[in-house]
């Protein structure tokens, strides 16, 4: 291009050279944007004119030049953590407007807990809520609240930490599943549960007190697994021992009853051989155990010793 001057010059001007830097320059830099890296812990949602059209993995991948696609990384294999009532394991005073909790029989406690997650769907994280974090945030305290809310204190603060961090888990999962946010709950954490600085000697007293029930009720189970099963077995031998001495019984009367029948019947047959015989078989059993005999003449007006089996014939 030439450009004429008032001294009758004429300036050149390379146009074509500068439009080819120009051209250059504008290959450069939409080309550099037609490429990007995910990084392993990342993946990457691909939008063309605002419409979802891909999610990809980490690695180096294409994409059409700005503003036609555009790319957003979500770290997807990432657990992030959301603390409440505390910060950093140790920061509790200026935080308890969200550890402050009422509990079913109305009475103050200070809960600090964490919630663990991870974006499972990035699309779904990145489109369904305007701000999933703070949403998070809000159903965990919602949650937490609802579910203090439903136990009395002395359990809270003593035996019912585990049910309520798994109870409290299903539930901010249930509603994360409900506005699709695309988030996993992986745990829920107790940091710590106490009463208010005001009561918290009278709780301790309580919780001394339902700990030496516990202890108590288990020492009576342990003395109850003991004694049972042994007055049990006493039971069953006194029981077997019955029914032996029973049967023994039965067995002895009716062997008494047969030979009384077949004493009856040989009586019957002849009575005075049967009746002398029994009478011998009296005497027989007897005699062994007599220590003196006497032997009466009913003629004589006195007793007369005639056999002394002690000490011989008088």
């Amino acid at each position: 291009m030439r450009i004429p001057l008032p001294n009758n010059e004429v300036l050149e001007i390379p146009i074509l050279k500068y439009l080819w830097i120009g051209v250059l320059l504008l290959v450069l830099l939409f080309g550099g944007s037609m490429f990007y890296q995910v990084d392993a812990e990342e993946e990457a949602v691909v939008l063309r004119f605002g419409r979802h059209i891909d999610t990809v993995g980490p690695g180096l991948h294409f994409k059409l030049p700005y503003p036609v696609d555009n790319v957003y990384k979500v770290p997807t294999r990432v657990v992030d953590v959301q603390e409440f009532g505390y910060r950093g394991r140790g920061t509790r005073g200026s935080y308890e407007d969200e550890s402050s909790m009422l509990t079913g029989d109305l009475n103050i406690v200070l809960a600090g807990f964490d919630v663990q997650f991870s974006r499972e769907n990035p699309a779904d994280y990145l489109f369904n809520v305007r701000d999933p974090v703070e949403t998070l945030r809000d159903i965990s305290q919602s949650v937490m609240r609802e579910v203090m809310g439903d136990r009395a204190s002395i359990p809270i603060l003593t035996i019912g930490r585990a049910e309520i961090q798994v109870r409290a888990r299903e539930l901010i999962q249930d509603y994360v599943d409900q506005f699709e946010m695309g988030v996993r709950i992986n745990e829920v954490n107790l940091i710590f549960v106490s009463p208010p600085e005001q009561v918290r000697s009278a709780f301790n007293d309580l919780n001394k007190a339902e700990q030496d029930a516990v202890r108590f009720v288990e020492e009576a189970s342990r003395e109850y697994q003991t004694r049972v099963p042994r007055a049990r077995g006493m039971a069953e031998r006194t029981v077997l021992e019955a029914e032996g001495y029973r049967e023994r019984r039965i067995r002895t009367a009716r062997g008494e009853s047969d030979r009384f029948l077949q004493m009856l019947e040989s009586y019957r047959l002849s009575p005075d051989v049967t009746a002398r015989r029994l009478y011998l078989e009296r005497l027989e059993a007897r005699i062994p155990h007599v220590k003196e005999v006497i032997i009466i003449d009913d003629d004589v007006s006195s007793l007369l010793p005639m056999l002394n089996l002690k000490g011989g014939a008088q």
